[in-house]
């Protein structure tokens, strides 16, 4: 029988930045340049392993924060916001985050590492 092989020497570099977020180092590419298709493959294959792990972490993370900044908006209009506008622009202020619309509210949501989903608050807001 023949094995399948599906890991490919073009794209490791991209995978293990995926699975990561940097790119990998000279050890672990001298380390795959001596191993075999069979251990290129399981490399391979925990890599995948990896970025599914961390992505799913990271998604856990947002919505996280994403939940923190609606309850933070929430208290801000009991401090005296007329509105959720009123109150994002003056937890920007606070937060010394500069109004985005270059980006439409795409760096903000970075800035409060927030699902890219949610640039769309800070348009509405008038603040991108």
């Amino acid at each position: 029988m023949i094995k399948k092989y599906t890991f490919s020497n073009e794209l490791i570099s991209d995978l293990h930045k995926d699975a990561w977020g940097h790119r990998p180092r000279q050890m672990f590419f001298l380390k795959w340049e001596k191993a075999n298709d069979d251990k290129k493959q399981s490399m391979w294959d925990n890599l995948i392993d990896d970025m599914v792990t961390n992505d799913k972490a990271e998604a856990k993370v947002k919505k996280e924060n994403a939940s923190k900044l609606f309850i933070r908006i929430k208290e801000t209009c009991k401090l005296g916001a007329c509105n959720y506008r009123t109150a994002i622009r003056w937890i920007l202020d606070a937060d010394n985050i500069e109004h985005d619309f270059a980006y439409e509210g795409g760096q903000i949501a970075w800035e409060y590492n927030l699902a890219y989903r949610h640039k769309k608050l800070f348009k509405t807001a008038g603040v991108a």
